[in-house]
Formats: C-alpha cells, structure tokens, sequence
C-alpha cells in the first residue's frame, strides 16, 4: 500500500486530489521538541480525514530537549479517534552529547507514555544509518518505519519489525506542488488497521486526547 508524510515544506495540500492519486495512508509532522508545531498540521489532519485518508501524525525527537516535556507537548497537540493510524516518533537528530544508552533510555519513555496515553504501541521512525548506529537490536517490542532510498530496501537485525518504508524523498503526488515523502506499507487493509487507534465501547464514543 502507498503513502506520504507531509510536513509545513508541502504547504497547502490539495488533499482531494491526493485522494485521486490512490494515497491510502498519510503521516503528518505535529510537533517537534517540546514547543514547536507543524503550522500546517491541523490543516492537514482535518483535511485528510475529510477525503477518508487514514491519518497519522509524528514528533520531531531532539534528543537533548527534557523527553517529559517532548511528550506532553505531543499529548496537548495531537487527538487521536479511533482508526487512526498509531502515533509516530522521529528518532534521526545527532547529539553527540547524549549517549546512545541515554537515548535509548529517553526513547523507551516517550513510547511508553504515548502508548498508555492513546492505548496504541507507537512506531519508530528512523534512517538506515542511525537505526544501524543506535537503535539496532535495542527495540524488539516496536514496528520500525525506516528511510532508505536508491531502491534498496531496509535491513533490519532479526529481532526487529519494519512496517514501512519511506523508499524516496522526491515523490510527485497530484495535489502536492513540492517533492514528498513516499511510502510502501508491508500488507494490506486489515493490517494497516492493527497499527491503528482501536475502536472504543460505543458507550465511550469517541477518544478524546487534549487535556
């Protein structure tokens, strides 16, 4: 299945016409470190949801910013309903003053809260070289989103699971006047649906996430 992820370097979107192009799933940039917001997102999320695009939306991880803070800044931005694809963290900032055990350790924090905040496991999003450098072997309970270009598909250790793969930077998509982001998903319709915001009891209605 195909996708995209969009950020504000799109701009405006023409999400109707992204619907045309036989896009089945988006991923959006919300946040990064713990108070910028993607001026584009509520746009995109909105508008996405309008054409029936299964949605997602992702954080800019900036390692030496408080992972606390990185975290709720998420929480406070993004509401999830159910059917919408799990939330994603984008791990690919150098600090070299951050050790890689430390990293990790600060990752493993933001997943966990996002996952008993929204009630779905997240998905690391990452690129070839840094998920070989840092993250290799390190998260076996978590679905990895990897970037690798020049059509040569990802390699991961035998412990860990890729969902996607972001194959190239320069895709041309109806609807989207700059170069983005493109995406394969590994399976169908029903398993991009295991990496989705469960449904909740219809008593519950719909799944509130801003505080």
């Amino acid at each position: 299945m195909h996708g995209i992820d969009v950020s504000r370097y799109q701009k405006e979107v023409n999400w109707e016409h992204v619907k045309e192009s036989n896009i089945h799933f988006a991923f959006m940039k919300a946040t990064e470190g713990d108070y910028l917001k993607d001026p584009y997102f509520e746009r995109n999320w909105e508008h996405a949801r309008q054409q029936g695009i299964k949605r997602g939306a992702y954080h800019f991880y900036l390692p030496w910013v408080s992972v606390e803070k990185q975290l709720e800044h998420f929480k406070r931005t993004v509401t999830l309903q159910p059917g919408d694809l799990a939330p994603v963290l984008d791990v690919e900032t150098i600090a070299h003053e951050v050790p890689d055990a430390q990293l990790r350790t600060d990752i493993r924090k933001w997943l966990t809260g996002i996952e008993a905040h929204y009630g779905v496991k997240p998905i690391i999003y990452t690129y070839q070289k840094y998920y070989d450098q840092k993250l290799k072997g390190h998260f076996p309970g978590y679905h990895f989103w990897i970037a690798r270009y020049q059509n040569a598909e990802p390699i991961l250790h035998s412990k860990d699971k890729m969902a996607f793969w972001q194959y190239s930077e320069k895709g041309i998509v109806k609807g989207i006047e700059q170069p983005v982001d493109v995406n394969w998903f590994y399976g169908d319709v029903a398993a991009l649906n295991t990496f989705c915001v469960p449904a909740l009891p219809a008593s519950n209605g719909v799944m509130a996430q801003n505080e």
